[in-house]
């Protein structure tokens, strides 16, 4: 059935009654799996987005459906009794959700109520628990009506705002399905070409121990060598601007850092260069830091194939980066620039192609494809050149590690991670009311405070209060670190508004220079606070509040291992960054992409606060 034709055929009437006796089933306390209350309501809500449904009884009808159903479902469970309550729930697998529920509700009071009904997951089990824990009825009611008022303002509220844009996205996958197979069938062809070599690849590095990509030794790496990378990515990106070439050079340093010190040094040079580049010379460069991540990360892998050493190994580290560059740049140009790549060359090849009736997606690849090829070519001979001439990294031994297999798995080896994710997705849905925006700040906390103390799991939603004020502190203390960035924008501002009433050249040349050169100060700033943020929100779990502000303490920790510091920073920065663009994708987004990648980000500060407490790393030299 046409989805756009089901939407529009939709009766209001009928919708809101089939809404309606969902909810109070659901509320009364029968399990209905295939129509939980929170897609049902986002349904709602996306009718009201297509004019179906008037909004207001929607509203009032669900609030009704959804109070007496919670008040006979208290009642059922108070006749039931625990004893019999945890028999039932026994098969359905709801006895921990009875569970944590009966431990929020024991600290009493509506406030409790009004809580643990906003918990994703607790909702109805809370009701359950009121009925057998004897809840006064008027305590209930008056944790119900508020908790049931954000709950549906909430739901009906996203699918109302999210309703429009999911029809259109719809409606054009109708008419693009053609271009869709086009495109589908020539990347399963690639796939099944390129099968027998990617088995090899993975059997090479199976071979040299996935230990190897998957660890960050602490000591492997060099600051010189860091800062180096940096360097040559932000000088070579600098002369491509200044003299307008046909080129990007700003992934030599990031070719280098991988090839000598792995992927995910070389990932994280090639982020925070682009950021760096983004408040310096090239404004448009930031959103492209996932490109050089992934060049990096590449380029870092090549090294356990051994292809550094071998003239079929340049070769294929050549058209490796520039499939990788180009495949994930064209998005982004489609999404910055229409599909041009901002480099003449590319834009002329685009707009040929284009006139000449290619379809876009493919005539924006081929124009990014046409500077990436010898973009990437001299990246590689230069990156590779440069690290033939290093010296040979002497092995330390008894260092500590940072297990990055391990952060990428933990989630899913945590007891009922799936649960927890989708708690992370529904406080991200329901942002705007702030406190599940705090709750999600704090669980994150939470996470790395786990794992500095040793745990390797996803700890329970089960501290609302804690997580809350854990939340607010954080962000307070992270808000006060950015404030000089802020105040440094400020002239620039006050320079770019007189401009723009006609007052620019009383102001002078000079001092519009000056503006501008201490924005740029503020902007670096900002990117500074960025990679402090795993040592800020250590001290955080170490001292507290006062403790992220310790500037000494803060400066501390980076120094143990400027490395660690530089690496962890970037991963977080990107992890963000990988769950904002999934959020893109709704429905992934949301109930993957984004508390997946920040899961996996507290994972890393966890690991970050632990290597850097005092006595852990004491008998390292610091930075060798």
């Amino acid at each position: 059935m046409n989805p756009i034709a089901w939407f529009q055929g939709l009766d209001g009437t009928t919708l809101v009654v089939a809404i309606t006796i969902l909810m109070f089933v659901e509320e009364v306390g029968v399990p209905l799996p295939f129509a939980p209350g929170d897609l049902v309501l986002a349904v709602g809500g996306i009718a009201v987005a297509g004019g179906r449904v008037n909004p207001v009884l929607l509203v009032s009808a669900v609030a009704i459906s959804v109070t007496l159903g919670a008040i006979i479902g208290r009642a059922v469970a108070e006749l039931l009794g625990w004893d019999r309550l945890m028999r039932i729930a026994q098969p359905l697998h709801a006895r921990g959700a009875l569970e944590r529920a009966a431990g929020l509700l024991q600290r009493g009071g509506w406030r409790t109520v009004f809580t643990a009904r906003l918990i994703p997951g607790l909702r109805v089990y809370t009701t359950q628990v009121a009925g057998v824990s004897r809840v006064p009825l008027r305590t209930f009611i008056a944790g119900l009506l508020p908790a049931n008022a954000v709950y549906i303002a909430a739901f009906i509220g996203l699918g109302a705002a999210f309703g429009r844009p999911i029809l259109a996205l719809i409606q054009l996958a109708e008419h693009q399905l053609v271009i869709a197979l086009l495109i589908l069938v020539p990347l399963v062809g690639v796939f099944l070409l390129t099968r027998a070599p990617a088995r090899r690849i993975l059997a090479s590095l199976e071979a040299g121990g996935w230990t190897g990509p998957l660890r960050f030794s602490l000591d492997s790496v060099g600051v010189v060598l860091i800062l180096g990378c940096l360097g040559l990515n932000f000088a070579g990106h600098a002369i491509v601007v200044a003299f307008g070439l046909p080129l990007f050079l700003d992934s030599i340093g990031t070719v280098l850092a991988g090839v000598v010190a792995g992927p995910w040094v070389g990932g994280s040079v090639g982020f925070i260069s682009n950021l760096v580049s983004s408040n310096t010379v090239d404004p448009v460069a930031a959103p492209y830091g996932i490109v050089s991540f992934a060049v990096g990360f590449a380029a870092g892998l090549s090294r356990y194939l051994n292809w550094q050493k071998r003239t079929s190994g340049w070769i294929a580290l050549w058209l490796v980066l520039v499939a990788i560059a180009s495949l994930v740049s064209t998005p982004l140009n489609f999404l910055l620039s229409g599909g041009k790549s901002n480099v003449a060359l590319g834009d002329s090849i685009y707009a040929a192609l284009d006139g000449a009736h290619l379809p876009r997606v493919l005539a924006a690849f081929v124009g990014e494809a046409a500077v990436d090829l010898p973009d990437k070519l001299l990246t590689v001979i230069a990156a590779l050149l440069i690290a033939q001439g290093l010296p040979e990294r002497r092995g330390v031994g008894g260092t500590a590690d940072l297990d990055l297999g391990e952060a990428f798995t933990f989630v899913v080896r945590s007891d009922r991670w799936v649960r927890k994710l989708i708690a992370g997705a529904v406080c991200l849905l329901l942002i705007w009311l702030i406190v599940p925006f705090l709750l999600l700040i704090g669980y994150i906390v939470e996470i790395a405070r786990r794992v500095r103390s040793g745990a390797r799991e996803l700890p329970a939603w089960d501290q609302p209060w804690k997580n809350i004020k854990d939340g607010f502190k954080i962000l307070a203390a992270l808000f006060i670190w950015i404030v000089p960035s802020a105040v440094l924008s400020i002239p620039a501002a006050i320079v770019e508004a007189a401009a723009s009433e006609g007052s620019g050249q009383a102001l002078g040349g000079s001092i519009s220079a000056v503006a501008g050169l201490v924005a740029a100060i503020g902007s670096v700033w900002g990117l500074v606070v960025l990679l402090l943020e795993p040592a800020i929100i250590s001290q955080y779990i170490e001292r507290g509040f006062w403790g992220a502000l310790n500037a000494a303490a803060v400066i501390r920790r980076v120094r143990v291992n400027l490395a660690l510091s530089i690496v962890v920073g970037a991963l977080v920065v990107v992890l963000t960054t990988i769950g904002l663009i999934g959020l893109a994708a709704i429905a992934i987004g949301v109930l993957v992409t984004f508390p997946y990648a920040t899961f996996i980000g507290a994972y890393l500060v966890g690991r970050y606060a632990q290597l850097t407490d005092r006595p852990t790393l004491r008998a390292e030299a610091m930075d060798r």
